[in-house]
């Protein structure tokens, strides 16, 4: 009779405890889903971020190798003309003193006529 009483007592307690437990047991296994939603979510984030700012950077690399390119282009026509402008100075000034030379000396001092009209043409 008391096992009777007590399995009566005892049988709603423990089906109570057992639905409590699925219950907790449901909810534990829900979160657990969510959260590996969230971390989902989170990784694709920050793959696509980590993507955004990758393609950011590599287009600034670009911009700034072509403006270096850029930069090179000028300083090496730059350079060029320079280098015709001194071979074309250069040039005159061995052919003003090969007309110097040419010039007769008179054994005067100083500088004479022809010699000054020389030197204006530089």
């Amino acid at each position: 009779m008391i096992l009777a009483l007590l399995a009566r007592i005892a049988t709603p307690l423990i089906v109570a405890a057992a639905l409590v437990a699925a219950a907790g047991f449901s909810c534990w296994l829900t979160l657990r889903v969510i959260d590996g939603m969230i971390d989902d979510a989170r990784a694709g984030a920050i793959a696509e971020r980590d993507a955004h700012w990758t393609a950011e950077i590599q287009k600034s690399e670009a911009a700034t190798q072509k403006r270096i390119a850029d930069t090179l282009r000028e300083t090496m026509a730059a350079e060029a003309a320079a280098r015709d402008q001194i071979a074309a100075v250069e040039a005159r000034a061995i052919q003003l003193e090969k007309e110097n030379a040419a010039l007769p000396d008179a054994g005067a001092c100083g500088l004479g006529r022809d010699r000054v009209r020389l030197l204006n043409k530089r």
